[in-house]
């Protein structure tokens, strides 16, 4: 009985199919095209969605994490951003003031963005490290630029930078040829250091130090004074204005950022003394820096290539990105180059930089 009753069961769902088909035959070739189109039309705009969706995740979200925003840092910020944008990534920026707690807050706030790589310029080379350390942690590769952090090593991705001895060295060069020329020439040197606490900071002086302290002409060269100005224009300017009162030899000051150079000029001038008694060698040749070069009351500075920096970070976002091993310290030949009045324009350009001024 149970066979009988599912064989009947099974000839009426057939029968009952049957006049659903021979029903909607009778339907209008119209009603049938508006019932096949609109799953079709779903199926497009569900489809056109999908591909934006795919385009929209090849856009990556790259951090940049600046310890300032002065002319030279300003500069910088440009070149990274404009070289991501040309890679197709979404560039943000963030700038610390030199303040490592909230560079700690910036690069947390670019975790949260859901940022896939971050580009660090460190406030401190010690005080950074946790920083890094919080990204590192979370899978993030972090990328440092310009200034080396002391950050565990499995923290970051790769470090890339200049060599910074070679820009003390170029101001050495620069005064070691002042001196060659002129044998009656002696140097009361007053040195102004930019951050304490910076290694690059450091290393720049070390250059110096080798190559004109302690160089060929070191009898003719004085290290009259030495302070640190936190690569403040204000700062340099006071502790410039203090030197000038209490060492009336001082007739050189070296310096480790135009935007102090700026602090040293103003402070001769405010002082009522000549610039063309003094000797003023810097570093960035940035746009502050361009402007007394271009008025010749910056005698020398130094270009650091910042477009090399940004393309030379970038590559290693995008080696980050394509999950590639690179080397842990990796270096920007040619970063640091000489250049004075006469020269900057040519360099600057030689380099793929324009100048401001």
């Amino acid at each position: 009985m149970k066979a009988i009753h599912s064989s009947w069961r099974v000839l009426t769902a057939l029968l009952l199919t049957a006049i659903l088909v021979m029903s909607l035959a009778a339907c209008g070739n119209s009603d049938m095209a508006s019932t096949t189109q609109a799953p079709q039309a779903a199926q497009t705009e569900n489809k056109t969605e999908a591909t934006e969706t795919a385009e929209d995740s090849e856009t990556h979200l790259i951090g940049y994490s600046l310890n300032s925003m002065d002319s030279t840092m300003k500069t910088m910020a440009d070149y990274f951003e404009s070289v991501a944008r040309e890679h197709g990534w979404e560039p943000v920026l963030l700038n610390a003031n030199g303040d490592v707690a909230t560079e700690l807050n910036n690069m947390e706030s670019l975790m949260n963005m859901g940022c896939e790589a971050v580009v660090i310029m460190g406030c401190d080379t010690a005080g950074s490290a946790a920083a890094i350390e919080e990204l590192g942690a979370a899978g993030i590769p972090v990328i440092i630029a310009g200034r080396k952090i002391e950050a565990k090593e499995d923290s970051y991705y790769t470090y890339v930078a200049g060599d910074h001895h070679e820009a003390g060295k170029a101001q050495a060069g620069y005064l070691n040829g002042l001196l060659e020329k002129d044998p009656a020439l002696e140097l009361n040197v007053a040195f102004i250091y930019g951050q304490s606490g910076s290694s690059s900071v450091q290393q720049r002086y070390e250059g110096f130090e080798s190559d004109c302290l302690n160089g060929q002409y070191a009898d003719r060269v004085h290290l009259v004074a030495s302070q640190y100005a936190e690569f403040d224009t204000q700062k340099a300017y006071d502790i410039t204005t203090d030197m000038l009162t209490s060492y009336e030899n001082i007739n050189c000051f070296v310096t480790q950022s135009d935007e102090q150079a700026s602090g040293i000029i103003n402070a001769i001038k405010a002082k009522g003394g000549s610039l063309d008694d003094y000797i003023v060698v810097s570093i960035d040749c940035s746009t502050t820096g361009q402007s007394y070069l271009k008025s010749g009351e910056l005698d020398a500075t130094v270009l650091m290539a910042m477009r090399q920096l940004a393309v030379s970070s970038a590559d290693y976002v995008e080696a980050a990105l394509n999950g590639e091993t690179v080397e842990k310290t990796n270096q920007v030949v040619g970063y640091y180059q000489l250049v004075t009045p006469e020269t900057y324009v040519e360099v600057m350009k030689a380099a793929g930089m324009e100048p401001a001024v």
